[in-house]
């Protein structure tokens, strides 16, 4: 059921109230309901889905040029932001989880496999189906410092509220209020247990919302901000003052350093896009391998081939430049025109000599025209193409790589008026090993590529550039990973093993935000897997 009418009033007996109605807190909720749990979600947003126009949560501060605006950064509504979500599901590796000596703060208090076990679940859960025999072919290469076998899912169907609405409005077990802000935490006179949230609604309507258990999953800078604000009241709580709490913050950094050039296109088929039977897509993605990590002191990073813009010319192919050409003409090429443009103080004319040359000197040009129409065809039937495979052999090379956990990278609370959520002050940090990780870790898959007889990298810029281009693309904030992070000791983390908060009985944080190390992944999948994990050890509380 979803409720939105500010006259209905939230039920106090639930078993679980969450707080939030994005992916993790949607799946958590499902799963306490096929427990048998009765749970209430409580979400700021609308019934009718995500919005970027934010009501009702505090001003965010930014002052830092490496976060992303505000606006970009939080969805609300019901689905919360996996309407903006691509779909790409991505499993974290067993070394995130470890304590490594060049990583300070790194390791996890469980292992993988604890996670690991519900990941065709969360899987399901996303849209993407089961894993097993998801992927027929053997990867062509593998060994050494680079790893060919790590896979990226993509979601047939990443708006969750889409996917599961009906489940959700069906289930009697589940109840989801949307306009509900939660404004507060209410602590016991010890401080031991949550008794109540306070809850607003947008006409203003205040109400105490009971339940035996609560979870946080708003998202990381909503759980920060909320166990922040209790901290005011409760200031030996969460780690105390100058604790972990709203510390650690950190997630990826992203971009192209360098284009990767093949020998022949066996290789890059095998890193191509493939579709599942279900709908959803697959590919490969290229990652050091943790005995290059270990070896060579560096982050976790991946690789994975980008198209090149059809209207650059760098991408080598006379079958695209053919294409653009003619796009151009018929001033249709924006449509096509994704990834690396040519810079727009180029002449025109300038730009049309490069892809005639391209023209000129392709042996393959027929064939690779064939090629490129057949993508356009089956784009036009309806399978999903996320890009155009060059035929030229050349693609672009996007980087995704670990930041290093930095407790002076954090959030804190801004000023706020009685009556108002508080604000909050990002000061989102890069740390210099985290561009050094990036630079070496592309320098080493150059080498692998050229000892394999594969291919090799075509650097963007001189050795002395490479670090400034690192760092100028250095931008996050999506990913909201280590806020309240997890820990065996209450002095180094918000949460346990468990999910929950540490000296606080039935208060638990789900998402991203609990995660100690961000690794090579994208959150969305160890984040839904990790709730679903919760959901069990809800159901075995008394």
């Amino acid at each position: 059921m979803i409720f939105e009418k500010p006259d209905v009033d939230v039920p106090s007996n639930a078993d679980v109230c969450i707080v939030g109605a994005g992916p993790v807190g949607l799946a958590l909720a499902m799963k306490c309901a096929s427990r048998g749990l009765s749970a209430v979600v409580l979400e700021s947003g609308s019934s009718e889905g995500a919005s970027r126009k934010e009501t009702g949560l505090g001003a965010v501060e930014i002052v830092t040029p490496h976060h992303a605006a505000a606006e970009l950064i939080r969805a609300q509504g019901i689905g919360g932001t996996s309407r903006l979500w691509g779909g790409r599901c991505v499993a974290l590796d067993d070394i995130d989880f470890e304590r490594r000596d060049h990583v300070p703060f790194s390791g996890w208090p469980i292992p993988h496999a604890e996670i690991a076990a519900y990941y065709d679940e969360a899987l399901t859960f996303l849209g993407c189906g089961a894993s097993a025999g998801m992927w027929p072919d053997e990867p062509s290469k593998a060994g050494g410092d680079i790893d060919t076998a790590m896979l990226e899912r993509w979601s047939a169907a990443p708006d969750i509220r889409r996917l599961h609405g009906a489940s959700l409005r069906a289930s009697p077990n589940v109840r989801i209020y949307a306009d509900r802000t939660v404004a507060g935490i209410r602590l016991n006179a010890e401080g031991e247990r949550a008794t109540a949230l306070t809850v607003k609604s947008r006409s203003g309507h205040s109400v105490e919302v009971e339940a035996k258990s609560f979870v946080l999953a708003a998202g990381g800078l909503e759980n920060a901000r909320l166990l922040l604000a209790a901290q005011r009241d409760w200031p030996q709580k969460f780690g105390g003052p100058d604790g972990p709490l709203g510390r650690f913050y950190c997630g990826h950094l992203t971009g192209y350093l360098a284009a990767v050039r093949f020998k022949d296109q066996s290789f890059a088929r095998d890193l191509w896009y493939k579709r599942n039977r279900n709908g959803s897509h697959l590919r490969r993605r290229l990652a050091l391998s943790h005995h290059a990590q270990l070896e060579h002191r560096l982050l976790n990073a991946a690789f994975w081939l980008d198209s090149f813009s059809v209207a650059d010319p760098a991408h080598g192919s006379g079958a695209l430049s053919l294409l653009y050409v003619g796009l151009s003409m018929l001033g249709l090429h924006p449509r096509l025109g994704s990834g690396m443009a040519p810079s727009p103080t180029e002449p025109q004319s300038r730009s049309y000599g490069l892809h005639l040359s391209n023209v000129r000197s392709d042996p393959k040009l027929i064939t690779g025209m064939l090629h490129v129409l057949s993508q356009l065809v089956r784009n036009r039937l309806g399978q999903k193409m996320f890009a155009l495979f060059n035929p030229g052999n050349r693609h672009l090379l996007r980087y995704h790589a670990e930041q290093a956990p930095n407790p002076d990278s954090r959030v804190q609370l801004g000023e706020w008026q009685v009556g108002s959520p508080p604000g909050l002050r990002v000061d989102f940090r890069i740390h210099p090993q985290d561009i050094e990780s990036v630079v070496r870790s592309h320098e080493i898959l150059d080498s692998w590529l050229q000892e394999q007889g594969i291919g090799r990298l075509d650097f963007l810029a001189d050795p002395e550039d490479r670090s400034q281009i690192v760092l100028n693309q250095a931008l996050d904030g999506y990913h909201q990973i280590g806020l309240t992070r997890m820990s065996e000791d209450p002095t180094d983390g918000v949460v346990d093993r468990d999910c929950r908060v540490h000296g606080t009985a039935n208060l638990f944080v789900a998402g991203s935000s609990v995660f100690p190390t961000a690794g090579q992944a994208n959150p969305t999948l160890p984040a839904v897997a990790l709730a679903l994990k919760l959901g069990d050890f809800l159901c075995k509380l008394p």
